[in-house]
Protein backbone atom coordinates (compact mmCIF):
# COMPACT_ATOMS: atom_id res chain seq x y z
CA UNK A 1 0.00 0.00 0.00
CA UNK A 2 1.34 3.42 -0.97
CA UNK A 3 2.15 5.84 1.82
CA UNK A 4 0.23 9.12 1.95
CA UNK A 5 2.13 12.40 2.34
CA UNK A 6 -0.07 15.28 3.59
CA UNK A 7 2.84 17.69 3.22
CA UNK A 8 2.96 17.07 -0.52
CA UNK A 9 -0.77 17.80 -0.84
CA UNK A 10 -0.30 21.00 1.17
CA UNK A 11 2.71 22.02 -0.93
CA UNK A 12 0.82 21.52 -4.19
CA UNK A 13 -2.10 23.54 -2.80
CA UNK A 14 0.05 26.43 -1.59
CA UNK A 15 2.26 26.26 -4.70
CA UNK A 16 -0.70 26.50 -7.07
CA UNK A 17 -2.01 29.52 -5.14
CA UNK A 18 1.41 31.17 -5.28
CA UNK A 19 1.57 30.59 -9.04
CA UNK A 20 -1.88 32.17 -9.41
CA UNK A 21 -0.95 35.21 -7.29
CA UNK A 22 2.44 35.55 -9.00
CA UNK A 23 0.96 35.63 -12.50
CA UNK A 24 -1.69 38.18 -11.56
CA UNK A 25 0.29 40.62 -9.43
CA UNK A 26 3.28 39.35 -7.41
CA UNK A 27 5.87 39.26 -10.20
CA UNK A 28 4.89 42.76 -11.32
CA UNK A 29 4.98 44.32 -7.86
CA UNK A 30 8.33 42.74 -7.04
CA UNK A 31 9.89 44.79 -9.84
CA UNK A 32 8.67 47.97 -8.13
CA UNK A 33 10.48 47.31 -4.83
CA UNK A 34 13.57 49.45 -4.04
CA UNK A 35 17.01 47.83 -4.12
CA UNK A 36 16.29 45.59 -7.09
CA UNK A 37 19.71 43.91 -7.12
CA UNK A 38 19.27 42.67 -3.54
CA UNK A 39 15.64 41.73 -4.17
CA UNK A 40 16.42 39.78 -7.33
CA UNK A 41 19.52 37.96 -6.07
CA UNK A 42 17.72 37.03 -2.86
CA UNK A 43 14.77 35.70 -4.83
CA UNK A 44 17.22 33.83 -7.08
CA UNK A 45 18.76 32.06 -4.07
CA UNK A 46 15.29 31.22 -2.70
CA UNK A 47 13.72 30.30 -6.05
CA UNK A 48 12.96 26.73 -5.04
CA UNK A 49 9.20 26.35 -5.52
CA UNK A 50 9.45 25.27 -9.17
CA UNK A 51 12.41 22.88 -8.57
CA UNK A 52 10.49 21.42 -5.63
CA UNK A 53 7.54 20.68 -7.94
CA UNK A 54 9.94 18.66 -10.09
CA UNK A 55 11.23 16.86 -6.99
CA UNK A 56 7.66 16.08 -5.90
CA UNK A 57 6.82 14.77 -9.38
CA UNK A 58 9.87 12.49 -9.44
CA UNK A 59 9.23 11.33 -5.87
CA UNK A 60 5.58 10.43 -6.49
CA UNK A 61 6.31 8.83 -9.86
CA UNK A 62 8.90 6.53 -8.30
CA UNK A 63 6.48 5.61 -5.50
CA UNK A 64 3.86 4.93 -8.16
CA UNK A 65 5.81 2.72 -10.53
CA UNK A 66 7.44 0.71 -7.73
CA UNK A 67 3.99 -0.17 -6.33
CA UNK A 68 2.66 -1.62 -9.55
CA UNK A 69 3.42 -4.88 -11.32
CA UNK A 70 3.44 -3.25 -14.76
CA UNK A 71 5.87 -0.37 -14.44
CA UNK A 72 6.06 0.47 -18.14
CA UNK A 73 2.26 0.60 -18.38
CA UNK A 74 2.15 2.94 -15.38
CA UNK A 75 4.66 5.31 -16.95
CA UNK A 76 2.92 5.24 -20.32
CA UNK A 77 -0.36 6.14 -18.64
CA UNK A 78 1.37 8.85 -16.55
CA UNK A 79 3.02 10.50 -19.56
CA UNK A 80 -0.06 10.09 -21.77
CA UNK A 81 -2.28 11.95 -19.31
CA UNK A 82 0.13 14.87 -19.13
CA UNK A 83 0.50 14.98 -22.92
CA UNK A 84 -3.27 14.87 -23.44
CA UNK A 85 -3.81 17.97 -21.28
CA UNK A 86 -0.75 19.67 -22.75
CA UNK A 87 -1.89 19.07 -26.34
CA UNK A 88 -5.32 20.49 -25.48
CA UNK A 89 -3.76 23.80 -24.41
CA UNK A 90 -1.42 23.74 -27.41
CA UNK A 91 -4.50 23.61 -29.65
CA UNK A 92 -5.94 26.60 -27.80
CA UNK A 93 -2.64 28.43 -28.38
CA UNK A 94 -2.79 27.64 -32.10
CA UNK A 95 -6.38 28.87 -32.26
CA UNK A 96 -5.56 32.09 -30.41
CA UNK A 97 -2.28 32.99 -32.06
CA UNK A 98 -1.38 30.97 -35.14
CA UNK A 99 -4.69 30.76 -37.00
CA UNK A 100 -5.35 34.55 -36.86
CA UNK A 101 -1.83 35.22 -38.18
CA UNK A 102 -2.30 32.75 -41.02
CA UNK A 103 -5.61 34.41 -41.91
CA UNK A 104 -4.30 37.98 -41.72
CA UNK A 105 -0.84 37.49 -43.27
CA UNK A 106 -1.68 34.73 -45.71
CA UNK A 107 -0.31 31.27 -46.45
CA UNK A 108 2.91 32.34 -48.09
CA UNK A 109 6.05 30.33 -47.41
CA UNK A 110 7.61 32.99 -45.18
CA UNK A 111 4.58 33.38 -42.92
CA UNK A 112 3.88 29.63 -42.71
CA UNK A 113 7.54 28.97 -41.85
CA UNK A 114 7.42 31.69 -39.17
CA UNK A 115 4.27 30.24 -37.60
CA UNK A 116 5.83 26.75 -37.58
CA UNK A 117 8.84 28.14 -35.70
CA UNK A 118 6.51 29.84 -33.20
CA UNK A 119 4.66 26.55 -32.64
CA UNK A 120 7.91 24.62 -32.12
CA UNK A 121 9.18 27.14 -29.58
CA UNK A 122 5.83 27.20 -27.79
CA UNK A 123 5.49 23.41 -27.64
CA UNK A 124 9.04 22.49 -26.66
CA UNK A 125 10.37 25.53 -24.81
CA UNK A 126 8.09 28.33 -23.63
CA UNK A 127 4.82 26.43 -23.39
CA UNK A 128 1.48 27.45 -24.97
CA UNK A 129 0.77 29.46 -21.78
CA UNK A 130 3.30 30.95 -19.37
CA UNK A 131 3.11 28.18 -16.76
CA UNK A 132 3.42 25.34 -19.26
CA UNK A 133 7.16 25.71 -19.86
CA UNK A 134 7.27 23.38 -16.84
CA UNK A 135 5.80 20.40 -18.73
CA UNK A 136 8.32 19.42 -21.49
CA UNK A 137 11.32 19.39 -19.08
CA UNK A 138 9.19 17.36 -16.65
CA UNK A 139 8.50 14.70 -19.28
CA UNK A 140 12.15 14.66 -20.33
CA UNK A 141 13.37 14.33 -16.75
CA UNK A 142 10.78 11.66 -15.96
CA UNK A 143 11.69 9.49 -18.96
CA UNK A 144 15.42 9.84 -18.24
CA UNK A 145 15.00 9.00 -14.56
CA UNK A 146 12.75 6.01 -15.26
CA UNK A 147 15.15 4.61 -17.85
CA UNK A 148 18.18 4.99 -15.57
CA UNK A 149 16.45 3.40 -12.59
CA UNK A 150 15.12 0.52 -14.68
CA UNK A 151 18.66 -0.08 -15.91
CA UNK A 152 19.89 -0.06 -12.29
CA UNK A 153 22.09 2.95 -13.07
CA UNK A 154 21.50 4.72 -9.77
CA UNK A 155 25.04 6.06 -9.45
CA UNK A 156 24.97 7.28 -13.04
CA UNK A 157 21.64 9.02 -12.39
CA UNK A 158 23.14 10.83 -9.40
CA UNK A 159 26.24 11.86 -11.37
CA UNK A 160 24.16 13.07 -14.33
CA UNK A 161 21.83 15.13 -12.13
CA UNK A 162 24.63 16.78 -10.15
CA UNK A 163 26.88 17.30 -13.18
CA UNK A 164 24.02 18.82 -15.15
CA UNK A 165 23.23 21.22 -12.33
CA UNK A 166 26.87 22.31 -12.01
CA UNK A 167 27.13 22.72 -15.79
CA UNK A 168 24.09 25.00 -15.82
CA UNK A 169 25.80 27.28 -13.28
CA UNK A 170 28.19 28.32 -16.08
CA UNK A 171 25.33 28.82 -18.55
CA UNK A 172 22.67 30.67 -16.55
CA UNK A 173 23.64 30.31 -12.89
CA UNK A 174 26.01 31.69 -10.28
CA UNK A 175 29.15 31.10 -12.39
CA UNK A 176 27.75 32.74 -15.51
CA UNK A 177 30.16 35.68 -15.25
CA UNK A 178 33.09 33.31 -14.75
CA UNK A 179 32.41 31.39 -17.95
CA UNK A 180 31.33 34.40 -19.98
CA UNK A 181 28.92 32.21 -21.93
CA UNK A 182 26.03 34.11 -23.51
CA UNK A 183 24.20 34.34 -26.81
CA UNK A 184 27.26 35.93 -28.43
CA UNK A 185 29.32 32.82 -27.59
CA UNK A 186 27.69 31.01 -30.52
CA UNK A 187 28.72 33.06 -33.60
CA UNK A 188 27.43 30.35 -35.93
CA UNK A 189 23.90 30.88 -34.54
CA UNK A 190 21.55 33.82 -34.77
CA UNK A 191 21.39 35.59 -31.36
CA UNK A 192 17.72 34.63 -30.88
CA UNK A 193 18.46 30.95 -31.58
CA UNK A 194 21.44 31.06 -29.22
CA UNK A 195 19.22 32.42 -26.45
CA UNK A 196 16.71 29.67 -27.13
CA UNK A 197 19.52 27.11 -26.91
CA UNK A 198 20.66 28.46 -23.53
CA UNK A 199 17.10 28.52 -22.23
CA UNK A 200 16.43 25.01 -23.56
CA UNK A 201 19.54 23.65 -21.84
CA UNK A 202 18.70 25.41 -18.58
CA UNK A 203 15.15 24.15 -18.40
CA UNK A 204 15.69 20.59 -19.60
CA UNK A 205 18.99 19.89 -17.82
CA UNK A 206 19.08 22.35 -14.91
CA UNK A 207 15.44 21.98 -13.92
CA UNK A 208 13.90 18.86 -15.47
CA UNK A 209 16.75 16.35 -15.36
CA UNK A 210 18.37 17.51 -12.10
CA UNK A 211 15.33 17.83 -9.89
CA UNK A 212 13.21 14.95 -11.22
CA UNK A 213 16.15 12.60 -10.68
CA UNK A 214 16.60 14.17 -7.23
CA UNK A 215 12.97 13.34 -6.44
CA UNK A 216 13.37 9.77 -7.65
CA UNK A 217 16.52 9.25 -5.58
CA UNK A 218 14.89 10.79 -2.50
CA UNK A 219 11.98 8.38 -2.93
CA UNK A 220 14.35 5.44 -3.20
CA UNK A 221 16.36 6.49 -0.14
CA UNK A 222 13.56 8.20 1.79
CA UNK A 223 14.43 6.64 5.17
CA UNK A 224 18.06 7.72 4.89
CA UNK A 225 17.07 11.24 3.87
CA UNK A 226 14.69 11.66 6.81
CA UNK A 227 17.42 10.65 9.26
CA UNK A 228 19.23 13.94 8.58
CA UNK A 229 19.09 16.24 11.60
CA UNK A 230 16.88 19.24 10.86
CA UNK A 231 18.72 22.05 12.70
CA UNK A 232 22.20 21.47 11.19
CA UNK A 233 20.55 21.04 7.78
CA UNK A 234 18.71 24.36 8.17
CA UNK A 235 21.72 26.30 9.47
CA UNK A 236 24.02 25.01 6.73
CA UNK A 237 21.52 25.84 3.98
CA UNK A 238 20.80 29.35 5.28
CA UNK A 239 24.49 30.20 5.65
CA UNK A 240 25.26 28.85 2.17
CA UNK A 241 22.40 30.86 0.63
CA UNK A 242 23.42 34.03 2.43
CA UNK A 243 27.07 33.69 1.42
CA UNK A 244 26.19 33.06 -2.22
CA UNK A 245 23.76 35.98 -2.36
CA UNK A 246 26.37 38.35 -0.94
CA UNK A 247 28.98 37.11 -3.43
CA UNK A 248 26.60 37.57 -6.35
CA UNK A 249 25.74 41.09 -5.24
CA UNK A 250 29.43 41.92 -4.85
CA UNK A 251 30.78 40.44 -8.08
CA UNK A 252 27.80 40.28 -10.46
CA UNK A 253 25.38 42.66 -12.07
CA UNK A 254 21.78 41.56 -12.05
CA UNK A 255 20.09 40.44 -15.24
CA UNK A 256 17.21 38.11 -15.96
CA UNK A 257 19.73 35.70 -17.53
CA UNK A 258 20.32 34.29 -14.02
CA UNK A 259 18.01 31.29 -13.59
CA UNK A 260 19.62 28.89 -11.08
CA UNK A 261 21.93 29.61 -8.17
CA UNK A 262 23.93 26.88 -6.42
CA UNK A 263 21.89 27.41 -3.26
CA UNK A 264 18.65 26.49 -5.05
CA UNK A 265 19.60 22.82 -4.77
CA UNK A 266 20.11 22.66 -0.96
CA UNK A 267 17.17 25.03 -0.44
CA UNK A 268 14.93 22.76 -2.48
CA UNK A 269 16.11 19.68 -0.59
CA UNK A 270 15.47 21.49 2.72
CA UNK A 271 11.98 22.49 1.61
CA UNK A 272 11.19 18.93 0.53
CA UNK A 273 12.61 17.61 3.81
CA UNK A 274 10.12 19.80 5.66
CA UNK A 275 7.30 18.73 3.34
CA UNK A 276 7.88 15.05 4.10
CA UNK A 277 7.74 15.71 7.84
CA UNK A 278 4.33 17.43 7.80
CA UNK A 279 1.51 15.45 9.40
CA UNK A 280 -2.13 16.56 9.25
CA UNK A 281 -5.34 14.57 9.49
CA UNK A 282 -7.35 17.52 8.14
CA UNK A 283 -5.30 17.64 4.95
CA UNK A 284 -5.57 13.88 4.56
CA UNK A 285 -9.37 14.07 4.89
CA UNK A 286 -9.69 16.55 2.01
CA UNK A 287 -6.61 15.60 0.01
CA UNK A 288 -8.56 14.58 -3.11
CA UNK A 289 -10.29 17.94 -3.36
CA UNK A 290 -7.05 19.81 -2.62
CA UNK A 291 -5.17 17.81 -5.24
CA UNK A 292 -7.81 18.45 -7.89
CA UNK A 293 -7.92 22.14 -7.00
CA UNK A 294 -4.14 22.34 -7.39
CA UNK A 295 -4.33 20.77 -10.85
CA UNK A 296 -7.25 22.94 -11.97
CA UNK A 297 -5.50 26.09 -10.73
CA UNK A 298 -2.15 25.27 -12.31
CA UNK A 299 -3.50 24.23 -15.69
CA UNK A 300 -6.46 26.59 -15.99
CA UNK A 301 -5.66 29.86 -14.26
CA UNK A 302 -4.12 31.67 -17.24
CA UNK A 303 -7.08 30.76 -19.45
CA UNK A 304 -9.47 31.92 -16.72
CA UNK A 305 -7.52 35.19 -16.38
CA UNK A 306 -7.69 35.83 -20.12
CA UNK A 307 -11.44 35.19 -20.22
CA UNK A 308 -12.06 37.36 -17.15
CA UNK A 309 -10.03 40.29 -18.52
CA UNK A 310 -11.96 40.07 -21.79
CA UNK A 311 -15.35 39.91 -20.05
CA UNK A 312 -14.45 42.84 -17.79
CA UNK A 313 -13.04 44.87 -20.67
CA UNK A 314 -9.62 45.21 -19.04
CA UNK A 315 -7.42 45.24 -22.11
CA UNK A 316 -4.57 47.30 -20.64
CA UNK A 317 -1.37 45.25 -20.07
CA UNK A 318 -1.07 46.65 -16.53
CA UNK A 319 -3.98 46.78 -14.08
CA UNK A 320 -4.24 48.81 -10.91
CA UNK A 321 -4.16 47.13 -7.51
CA UNK A 322 -7.95 47.04 -7.09
CA UNK A 323 -8.39 45.41 -10.50
CA UNK A 324 -5.71 42.85 -9.69
CA UNK A 325 -7.46 41.85 -6.47
CA UNK A 326 -10.82 41.59 -8.26
CA UNK A 327 -9.22 39.47 -10.97
CA UNK A 328 -7.57 37.27 -8.34
CA UNK A 329 -10.83 36.78 -6.45
CA UNK A 330 -12.87 35.91 -9.56
CA UNK A 331 -10.22 33.50 -10.87
CA UNK A 332 -9.94 31.80 -7.47
CA UNK A 333 -13.72 31.31 -7.31
CA UNK A 334 -13.68 29.82 -10.81
CA UNK A 335 -10.91 27.38 -9.85
CA UNK A 336 -12.91 26.27 -6.81
CA UNK A 337 -16.09 25.92 -8.87
CA UNK A 338 -14.42 23.83 -11.59
CA UNK A 339 -12.79 21.67 -8.91
CA UNK A 340 -16.21 21.05 -7.35
CA UNK A 341 -17.63 20.12 -10.77
CA UNK A 342 -14.80 17.67 -11.40
CA UNK A 343 -15.30 16.19 -7.93
CA UNK A 344 -19.00 15.66 -8.60
CA UNK A 345 -18.16 14.08 -11.95
CA UNK A 346 -15.69 11.64 -10.38
CA UNK A 347 -18.19 10.83 -7.63
CA UNK A 348 -20.93 10.19 -10.21
CA UNK A 349 -18.81 7.83 -12.30
CA UNK A 350 -17.56 6.04 -9.20
CA UNK A 351 -21.16 5.49 -8.06
CA UNK A 352 -22.15 4.17 -11.48
CA UNK A 353 -19.14 1.87 -11.55
CA UNK A 354 -20.05 0.50 -8.11
CA UNK A 355 -23.64 -0.13 -9.18
CA UNK A 356 -22.49 -1.92 -12.36
CA UNK A 357 -20.15 -4.17 -10.38
CA UNK A 358 -22.81 -5.01 -7.79
CA UNK A 359 -25.41 -5.80 -10.47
Amino acid sequence: MRKYYPGITLFKLVGSLLVLIAHIMLLHYMTLLPGQQLVQFTSLALRNVVPCFYVVAGFLAYKGWTHTARRSAYMKRYISRILLIYCFFCLIFVGQNIVPMLISDGLGFGNVFLQIKIIIVAVFLTGPFIQFWFIPPLIFGMLAAYWLVQKQQIRLAFIMALSGFVFIQFISGSLMNVSGINAESFPFLDAAYAEYLILFTTRYIGFGLTFVIAGVLLAKYEDVFLQIRAIPFLITTVLFSLAETLLLIRFSEWSTDYKLAFSVLPNTLLLFYGILRIRSNAIQTYHKFFSRFSLVTFFGHILFIQVNRYMLGWTSPELNMAQNFVLLFITLIQCIAFTALFSLKFKYFKTRQTKNISS
